[in-house]
């Protein structure tokens, strides 16, 4: 159990270290302001769909097939118990519109892409990280879909336009690769293998850019983020915890469950508002991951390690 809590602990510590890396780079003025923007672009075009098609066409085969299609249906009853949930914490929390809608995404959006499979793969290996990736494909998805009308809602949104999206395409073609036993050329796979090892460090960089806009004094202060990330971090595992176990639902369906909702918050909380021109909330969601990214660091290896010691 103590190897559990000491390899979370690095792969998160590891994490913070490129955060911090960013954020000092642009508080120093060391990177340009296009800086953000390209490294951005850079994990949503290449690295973060390489990371995804790696993890599932390697493991989504035939002879695994059914098994995971009812991991598939477990992660979409889950996700509509995780939106039910987050729709009933935000409204007594959130005082402003927009501050509810950010705190509807932070309860039912981690940062499971940028932060979550790297630390899950480290810790818990490939097998588990493509599990892992498999039970979230609906919560993803609603991510794009449901997560995107919470801040836009006055835009009309196309499902056909989620298939442009490199992160959610990389998805279901590395499933139908899986599935169609085909072997890459290794040229190919090598490219493959080479980007999406680009992933982690790149994305932690830019959260620390993108945090970097504000001074480390502003992300400390204040107590309500600390109960926000402290409901978001663990009040939700316990929750769902004792629910599912009193429940009977054990091992993996459990153990995924929780893995996911115990990660800190996605970055997307200060992404929207930003682009939508709610700076001031920008600001005060930027408080809100920073701390969360703080927390984490004591928050998932304890759940980590009490999960292992649980479930298997």
């Amino acid at each position: 159990m103590l190897d559990v809590f000491m390899l979370t602990f690095s792969q998160v510590a590891l994490l913070l270290l490129f955060i911090g890396l960013g954020y000092f780079l642009r508080r120093h003025h060391d990177l340009p302001a296009q800086a953000g923007r390209v490294l951005s672009l850079l994990c949503v075009l290449v690295f973060s769909p390489a990371y995804s098609f790696k993890s599932i066409s390697s493991r989504f085969t035939m002879d695994v097939l059914v098994d995971k299609l009812l991991l598939v249906g477990a992660g979409a009853v889950f996700a509509i118990a995780v939106i039910i949930v987050g729709n009933l914490l935000a409204k007594p929390l959130g005082k402003a519109d927009m501050e509810r809608k950010s705190l509807q995404y932070a309860f039912i959006f981690p940062n499971y892409g940028y932060f979550g499979y790297p630390v899950i793969e480290g810790v818990f290996g490939a097998n588990m990280l493509g599990d892992f990736i498999i039970f979230l494909l609906p919560l993803n998805l609603l991510c794009y879909t449901y997560g995107f009308m919470i801040f836009q809602k006055e835009k009309r949104f196309e499902p056909l336009k989620l298939l442009k999206k490199p992160i959610i395409l990389a998805v279901f073609v590395g499933v139908a690769w899986g599935l169609s036993g085909l072997k890459m050329p290794s040229f190919v796979q090598s490219a493959i293998d080479n980007a999406a090892a680009c992933q982690m460090p790149a994305s932690m960089l830019l959260a620390g850019f993108l945090l970097g806009k504000f001074p480390l004094k502003k992300l400390l202060t204040g107590s309500k983020p600390y109960l926000i990330c402290a409901i978001r971090l663990v009040g939700l595992p316990l929750l769902f915890g004792v629910v599912m176990y009193l429940l009977g639902i054990r091992e993996q369906l459990l153990f995924l469950s929780l893995l996911l909702v115990s990660l800190p918050l996605g970055l997307n909380l200060v992404v929207f508002p930003e682009s939508l021109g709610f700076e001031k909330d920008a600001e005060n969601n930027a408080k809100l991951c920073f701390i969360s990214f703080l927390m984490s660091l004591i928050t998932l290896p304890c759940i980590f390690t009490l999960l292992t010691a649980i479930c298997f």
